[in-house]
């Protein structure tokens, strides 16, 4: 239900037409959700420090719920966009914010001896979303109206998410996993870095721009997935709306794929891994015109986009340790949150001006090559980490 964000290219077309808004302002409720989603991260970390999972995680499922309910009432209001992104963009950006680290330090916590295949397997879900949403969404639509469906998923993400958020805990003071195995001793011994001490290393800089634009194609893809595959392979809605649900497959597959990768060749490597494909994948995607190329191109673009999903935050707790993983990952995820920022934006401004999808993946291929050179230099563990 958090990962609904990623349906949104089903809702983009509707609303275009329903308030004649341009591709440029149909991308905005992404983007400032995914920022606001972003930057609340830390926020839920502190909040869950202070309070526990639970609670924090109830407070983000109200807010989630909200959200997508206040938003059906955004045609009665006069500036629907404006009120677009204060309900949607903000509020339900919050919920999401305030409770996606949640299930990922609980994970975590539980398993440390396979930090990178937990949080994957754990965010496996919010990868999955659009498997599920994005059809049921499209079907709405057509159903009972644009603005019903964002009353209905509402109600029920409210309700659900309310209910689903009574199990989580943290493991006992003083638990240990039932496992001596040498990785359990390896994060045992890992240091464990305050959020201050955090930021003041190369390694935070390195993983927080590598996660920047790690993810910064898949934001492209997704952003697009819908109204490409109608305007240049010319496929259905109906059609377009099931491929976006075959992509959310490689989403969430990309979460444990990754993460197990962390686990056994560290996270660098799985970095640099990431990016040849990115690359690779954005430059099929240029030439996308029929529909087996854009479904490998896409699919392989929402696969290292959900693997870095997993990435990060197992990057964040073997460079910096598992005490402050909320706070840090929460941190680290505002790279995430630029990602959401630059590449819906970059790509949608890129298209409208020059009539073509082309340059937009172009673009991704260069900063995947950046992303490259910055994981070689930088993914290390920090000097000063021993000593911290």
């Amino acid at each position: 239900m958090l990962g609904t964000i990623y349906s949104w290219s089903v809702f983009r077309k509707p609303l275009e037409s329903f308030f004649g808004w341009s591709a440029v302002e149909s991308s905005l409720p992404f983007t400032v959700f995914l920022l606001v989603f972003a930057l609340l991260m830390p926020v839920g970390g502190k909040l869950m420090e202070a309070l526990g999972p639970r609670k924090v995680s109830l407070i983000g499922g109200v807010l989630v719920g909200l959200g997508w309910f206040l938003t059906s009432l955004v045609a009665s209001l006069p500036e629907p966009l404006i009120f677009t992104l204060i309900f949607y963009g903000i509020i339900a950006g919050a919920g999401v914010g305030i409770a996606y680290g949640i299930p990922i330090s609980v994970s975590s916590r539980w398993i440390p001896e396979r930090r990178g295949l937990a949080v994957g397997l754990t965010i496996l879900g919010f990868g999955l979303s659009p498997l599920i949403t994005a059809p049921l969404a499209n079907y709405l639509i057509y159903a009972v109206g644009l603005m019903n469906t964002f009353a209905y998923l509402g109600i029920a993400f409210g309700a659900l998410l309310v209910v689903l958020s009574m199990p989580l805990s943290f493991p006992p003071e003083g638990w240990t996993p039932p496992s001596t195995s040498a990785q359990v001793v390896k994060t045992r011994a890992l240091a464990e870095l305050e959020p201050k001490q955090m930021v003041r290393t190369l390694t935070f800089y390195g993983l927080w721009l590598s996660y920047t634009l790690g993810t910064l194609g898949g934001f492209t893809a997704i952003s697009l997935a819908a109204k490409y595959g109608q305007e240049v392979v010319g496929l259905t809605s109906e059609l377009s709306a099931t491929i976006t649900g075959v992509f959310a497959i490689f989403n969430g597959a990309g979460r444990p794929f990754f993460g197990y990768l962390c686990d056994r060749l560290g996270v660098r490597k799985t970095a640099l891994i990431s990016f040849i494909v990115i690359f690779a994948a954005a430059l099929l995607a240029m030439q996308a015109y029929t529909l087996p190329p854009y479904i490998i191109s896409f699919a392989l673009l929402w696969f290292v986009f959900g693997g870095w999903l997993a990435i990060a935050p197992a990057g964040t707790s073997t460079f910096f340790g598992l005490k402050h993983l909320g706070t840090n990952y929460g941190i680290v995820f505002t790279g995430y949150g630029a990602g959401a920022l630059i590449g819906p934006t970059l790509a949608s401004y890129i298209q409208a001006t020059t009539g073509s999808y082309s340059p937009a993946f172009l673009t991704t291929a260069i900063l995947a090559m950046i992303g490259l050179i910055v994981s070689i230099t930088t993914l290390k563990p920090p000097r000063n980490g021993k000593k911290a």
